[in-house]
């Protein structure tokens, strides 16, 4: 009997290509999603930042320069500044917060690591909304935190925490924390055991094994994390809002000033087409870190 005799025959073509076909069609429609909802609108911004400003907040088609020669000014420069300084403040301290925690979290034992995921992914079921009123209402003049200071001498009575940039600052990286946290653990859980055992055999303490061997073995993780925080951060539009003054706001609220407020939707486009711009550059540059460290190591 042979094998043709029983059906195990060898596939055919059709049958190989099939998959690719299946394949295929299942990336047909998140491609055409981010097709629709990402470079369409990316388009029309590009446009409408290009159109020509009519008085009472219209615009009317136009290919015009004079939205992007505000761009080159100090308070744009300033602003970009700004945004920069506290997503890269923001980046730091996350990463430095989260990726010990998730390496701890992925040596303890495995109720525990569940525990803390659980806790995790639930502080990241509350609103935005109502963690940045939160700290507004513990950071005032009346809230537990400003009281408690105050009775022990380091706030003057009646002083409040905010509005300012560590209040700005403390709320965002309680709002990415989490996250961060749950982007190392995956990476840091899948780390094998027998390399820290290998270099706790040489002589080597949990702390110059966790610097010396853990980090970099994680340093393009680390590095997205940075990126990641840096991203969000960027863009944050409610916390510098409630919890900062002018000084403190970023470019997100000052493109909603310039459409909602000044009725200047080319400039808002510009300072929008100006953003993608930076992250994409952002993207770039990391990417190529990325590659240039690989290629060393």
């Amino acid at each position: 009997m042979t094998a043709a005799d029983i059906g195990l025959t060898a596939p055919t073509g059709d049958l190989q290509a099939k998959p690719r076909w299946i394949l295929a069609g299942l990336l047909t429609g998140p491609a055409l999603y981010i097709l629709i909802m990402a470079i369409v609108p990316a388009f029309l911004m590009v446009q409408l930042s290009l159109a020509h400003r009519e008085v009472g907040g219209l615009w009317s088609p136009g290919f015009e320069l004079t939205q992007y020669r505000q761009l080159a000014t100090p308070l744009f420069a300033r602003i970009m500044g700004f945004s920069l300084l506290l997503a890269l403040t923001g980046a730091a301290i996350c990463v430095s917060l989260a990726f010990p925690a998730a390496y701890f979290i992925t040596r303890m034992r495995r109720r525990a690591q569940v525990a803390w995921l659980v806790f995790l992914l639930g502080s990241l079921s509350l609103s935005e909304v109502l963690i940045v009123f939160a700290f507004q209402v513990l950071l005032s003049t009346s809230g537990t935190l400003a009281g408690a200071l105050t009775a022990v001498g380091l706030l003057a009575p009646g002083g409040s925490l905010y509005p300012n940039f560590p209040a700005v600052l403390t709320c965002l990286v309680y709002l990415l924390l989490p996250y961060v946290i749950l982007f190392f653990y995956p990476a840091l859980s899948q780390l094998d055991p027998e390399v820290e055992q290998a270099a706790a055999t040489m002589g080597a303490s949990r702390v110059s094994t966790f610097a010396r061997v853990v980090l970099p073995m994680m340093r393009r993780q680390i590095l997205t994390g940075v990126l990641l925080v840096v991203i969000f951060t960027f863009g944050a539009y409610l916390t510098p809002l409630v919890l900062g003054r002018p000084p403190q706001w970023t470019i997100a609220i000052h493109i909603n000033n310039a459409a909602m407020g000044a009725g200047n939707l080319p400039l808002a486009a510009a300072y929008a087409v100006a953003v993608v711009a930076f992250m994409v550059a952002l993207l770039v540059v990391t990417r190529l870190l990325s590659r240039r460290r690989e290629a060393e190591a």
